[in-house]
């Protein structure tokens, strides 16, 4: 939870950084079709950028926090809520989502797993029709900074 709510409060600071500007984000966001609250699949982060000058949204934010070490689960965790955000907010086109796994560590075996898994084809524009692949998930290790009491961000 402190991390989840150091990276909001790094989001909602408007501060630029590995996660970038995004003008609305929101925590435990249910990301599943109608259930018993306990069922609920919920994404940690997800947010949106809106076209700057303009009310109308260009991205969507998700981003996964692993307390310890990501595992291969939390890859396909990833790409559920990636999915689902696709069906739910940006009709088919995976371009507009930008996707994070934070984790203190990455195994080798969770960094090979995103480059197997991670991707998505689809097809963009209406005539002519172009089809393109989705790769946009980010891992993210943190670390706490003694020297100055913060968490840091790295991307691998």
């Amino acid at each position: 939870m402190a991390i989840e709510a150091h990276i909001a409060d790094i989001i909602t600071n408007n501060k630029e950084g590995i996660f970038g500007k995004w003008d609305f984000i929101s925590h435990q966001v249910i990301a599943s079709p109608f259930k018993p609250i306990d069922y609920m699949d919920k994404m940690d982060i997800f947010g949106y950028r809106n076209i700057e000058g303009f009310d109308t949204i260009s991205k969507y934010l998700l981003i996964e926090i692993k307390r310890d070490s990501a595992n291969k689960e939390a890859i396909n965790q990833v790409m559920k809520y990636v999915d689902w955000i696709n069906q739910e907010y940006s009709h088919g086109d995976y371009s507009m989502i930008e996707a994070f796994l934070v984790a203190y560590d990455f195994p080798e075996e969770v960094i090979k797993e995103k480059e197997n898994i991670c991707k998505r084809n689809y097809i963009k524009g209406r005539r002519p029709t172009e089809s393109a692949e989705w790769r946009n998930v980010r891992l993210i290790k943190y670390k706490y900074d003694n020297n100055t009491s913060r968490l840091v961000f790295e991307e691998i």
